[in-house]
């Protein structure tokens, strides 16, 4: 519904407009389902479309539009600046969290997000702390939430790397033991 509502509203700020058929290529949807969540979008009061005609946003629908496009590029520049994930997978996963985080948190992470992107010294040695750490699995070193087994970064890696190649997850581990 929200990626629906979004691409509204970048084709209006784009093109003046939103027709059905351009909101479906530019999601990579069919017309009829386009037309379809725009039935749906219309009874929730979130949008007006006439047949054949532009889809408007309501002021619920744009304002639901504008908090979740906001959502989405806090949650990228906290994943991408302060996590240093790779923009590619920030994009993918702050598309999946937005629709989980409440305004309440959102909230909190611009407050975090603005916080560790200051020039205050305490911000700056947060962020060469952190570079440092994402060294631990490089290291070998233990380190307080890995312990003294295998890094658990790479364990996530591991299980990345077998999700690509399309192999099953690995079973975890008896509990108690370590993988």
């Amino acid at each position: 519904m929200a990626h629906y509502l979004q691409a509204v509203a970048a084709l209006k700020r784009e093109k003046g407009y939103a027709k059905v058929s351009e909101i479906a290529e530019r999601l990579g949807v069919t017309k009829s389902g386009v037309t379809s969540m725009i039935r749906s979008l219309a009874g929730r009061g979130l949008v007006d479309h006439e047949r054949y005609g532009c889809v408007e946003l309501t002021d619920e629908g744009r304002h639901f539009a504008e908090t979740t496009e906001s959502s989405r590029h806090v949650l990228e520049t906290f994943l991408i600046d302060i996590l240093r994930v790779p923009a590619p997978i920030a994009n993918e996963d702050a598309c999946m969290i937005e629709h989980l985080v409440s305004n309440e948190a959102m909230s909190q992470f611009v407050r975090l997000t603005a916080l560790l992107q200051a020039d205050h010294p305490a911000a700056i040695e947060f962020r060469r702390l952190f570079e440092e750490q994402l060294r631990c699995g490089a290291s070998g070193a233990a380190c307080p939430v890995c312990g003294d087994g295998a890094c658990l970064e790479r364990t996530f890696r591991d299980a990345t790397t077998r999700e690509e190649r399309g192999a099953e997850p690995a079973a975890p581990a008896p509990s108690g033991e370590k993988p």
